[in-house]
């Protein structure tokens, strides 16, 4: 799956608008999903930096977007991610 995919992927399950998603919006509406678009990227085996440029950001916001949800992991709170996960494979 390519970064825009997942990014459309992410617009449909969380029922937000894709231009909003991938816009510098910080508003956790939009940032929250752009976050688990980032680690599923990134551990995909995406390079940090091809992330951050699709998402018009510095890797230093990718590799905060990909602590976070990696602390909701850790916290065992990942249902919403796997949930997304399925949701993701049917735009592969």
């Amino acid at each position: 799956m390519n970064l825009k995919q997942l990014a459309h992927a992410a617009s449909s399950y969380y029922d937000i608008d894709y231009d909003k998603l991938v816009s510098p919006c910080r508003k956790a509406k939009y940032s929250r999903p752009r976050h688990i678009c980032q680690w599923i990227a990134a551990d995909a085996g995406y390079k940090q930096s091809d992330i951050a440029r699709f998402w018009g950001m510095n890797h230093a916001s990718i590799i905060y977007g990909c602590k976070m949800v990696q602390r909701r992991i850790d916290n065992n709170e990942v249902a919403d991610l796997k949930n997304f996960m399925k949701h993701a494979k049917q735009w592969d």
